[in-house]
């Protein structure tokens, strides 16, 4: 399975702000040279239907949206991440493997749960839409198929809230009308240099003489570009190694009164001590995550010996918030959170047993 998070900024600056659902909103990444210097993140799909789209210059992208009713919001990378990692979660238990590929994607192997069955593999994927709706409140596009590139080929095909099963009779049938751009991993260059053959389609690029492409491109390149377009891909999902665990929450109120962050800190840590018990981890760096009413974001960090007592969280994220304030003092707090780094999964190392 490709499974991807549906406008996933735009959507949950949506989700936290109702006076904004509905409207075009576009998610940017600020540079700080002038007011409007910097790039698009990303943008919803009705920003997306008047053009604006990601890595576009905010410059270009207001001029767009010129006399419209369009939201320009910067990037909050903690929220986003503190979502993200529990969608994570979800889909972690629902597969056998996940690899998460970005912030709001990720591939899923789910041979052994679903029991080699598509009908079981259906109920997995709607599984996973229905808890990240219920939950998150967000939707979700997935892919379902018989390899990475092709899941992900169908997670794009219908979006929002799809869900698309390309079984392994159906795949050349669904590929060959693709235009060769359409196709994951085939960039604007190679598009090109492909049309310059006469190739436009997936259906023109499997027929097209070997040889020839690889001439054009190389053996390797060329042998891949084919076997895009037959939807052939013997990657495996391979789960990367989380590097960092985090729990954020929103406090009750904007507030400095520490003893009321400091309740939250501790609802926080019991939330991540089953994390890192799930896991098996432990961790020498901890960090306390501040967002105050102007969204502005700041970490401050403590390195100690390797430990898995959550109580050392709790009592140096207590030590980071004091010294926050001693900072900050003019700031009230809208959010916070905690963060454990420099991990170790002690179930991944061998011991004097295993010997």
């Amino acid at each position: 399975m490709h499974v991807d998070i549906d406008s996933f900024y735009a959507s949950l600056e949506e989700k936290r702000n109702i006076e904004i659902k509905d409207k075009p909103i576009v998610v940017c990444v600020y540079s700080g040279r002038t007011e409007d210097s910097g790039a698009v993140s990303t943008s919803n799909y009705k920003a997306r239907e008047l053009g604006i789209k990601a890595g576009m210059p905010i410059v270009i992208a207001k001029r767009i949206a010129k006399g419209k009713d369009v939201i320009f919001l910067p990037v909050d990378m903690e929220y986003y991440r503190e979502v993200s990692d529990r969608i994570m979660e979800i889909m972690e238990d629902e597969a056998d493997i996940i690899e998460q590929v970005s912030i709001d994607e990720a591939y899923l192997d789910v041979t052994e749960k679903s029991g080699r069955d598509w009908n079981k593999a259906i109920e997995i994927a709607n599984s996973i839409k229905e808890k990240i709706n219920s939950q998150e409140d967000l939707s979700v596009s997935i892919g379902v198929s018989s390899n990475k590139f092709v899941a992900k080929m169908a997670s794009d095909f219908q979006k929002p809230n799809g869900l698309t099963i390309i079984k392994e009779e159906d795949i050349i049938p669904f590929l060959e009308n693709f235009k060769v751009s359409k196709l994951h991993g085939v960039g604007q260059k190679t598009t090109k240099s492909l049309n310059e053959l006469g190739i436009e389609t997936a259906r023109d690029l499997s027929s097209y003489d070997i040889k020839e492409l690889e001439r054009e491109f190389g053996k390797n390149k060329a042998k891949l570009l084919q076997e895009k377009s037959l939807g052939i891909d013997l990657s495996p999902v391979e789960p990367k190694e989380k590097k960092q665990l985090s729990r954020i929450g929103t406090l009750k109120e904007d507030t400095k009164e520490i003893n009321s962050i400091f309740e939250k800190i501790v609802e926080l840590s019991k939330d991540m001590e089953q994390r890192l018990l799930k896991n098996n981890v432990s961790f020498r760096t901890i960090s306390l995550i501040t967002i105050d009413n102007e969204l502005k974001t700041q970490t401050k960090s403590e390195t100690i010996s390797r430990t898995k007592d959550v109580q050392k969280v709790v009592s140096i994220s207590k030590k980071l918030l004091e010294k926050f304030f001693e900072e900050n003092s003019d700031k009230k707090l809208r959010r916070v959170g905690i963060r454990v780094s420099n991990l170790d999964f002690s179930k991944s190392q061998k011991t004097l047993d295993d010997f």
